[in-house]
């Protein structure tokens, strides 16, 4: 697995802007993984990669109806899978048939479904900086599976250095992003194969 790369987004916008830069990388039947923290800015991510690939409508979390599309430069699954309590219930919903080889598909709480996951995909991980100056700072972690979704984040944190750079009041810039992976974690109780309690 290619390293991960991280950056802090400072603002709802930022989060914006970082989805902005990856909508041109993205081709049918990629997949992005989003987890990490509640309320981290998950769907604000999806907005940002649907606003660049021309998506008309206003893009909202799919939590109480798993499951969102969208027509832009290309079909856009938007799913859910917080409030889903097993395997079973994901596949009922025609997990497989979602995996839409023409279509873009993007997964919050994404790793509560990993083995469904094909083996190529991003992991995006969002979590709350813990800044007590800003409450509103997140640490994005692009994690990609696979060497194809490893030039994709590299190309992409090439754009968002120069939009973050580019919409920051800072005069001296320098690179927003690290190569450190950030440790992971999860707020879901975990989605499981029907078996046990998930907890």
């Amino acid at each position: 697995m290619s390293s991960a790369v991280a950056v802090t987004s400072r603002s709802v916008e930022e989060t914006r802007i970082l989805g902005a830069s990856l909508a041109p990388l993205l081709l049918p039947g990629d997949v992005v993984s989003l987890s990490g923290d509640l309320g981290a800015g998950k769907t604000v991510f999806v907005q940002g990669v649907a606003a660049a690939l021309g998506v008309s409508r206003r893009v909202t979390s799919p939590s109480f109806v798993i499951v969102h599309h969208y027509e832009g430069a290309y079909p856009i699954v938007h799913m859910d899978v917080y409030r889903l309590n097993s395997f079973q219930e994901v596949l009922d919903l025609g997990f497989e048939e979602l995996l839409d080889p023409e279509a873009i598909m993007f997964v919050e709480w994404g790793e509560a479904v990993t083995p469904l996951l094909p083996r190529r995909y991003l992991e995006v991980e969002m979590r709350r900086a813990m800044n007590p100056d800003d409450p509103t700072d997140r640490v994005i972690a692009f994690r990609p599976r696979g060497a194809e979704w490893g030039r994709k984040v590299q190309a992409m944190s090439q754009t968002a250095e120069t939009l973050l750079a580019a919409a920051s009041a800072e005069t001296t810039q320098r690179s927003r992003f690290s190569s450190a992976p950030i440790p992971r974690a999860r707020d879901h109780r975990g989605v499981n194969d029907g078996k046990g309690s998930g907890a």
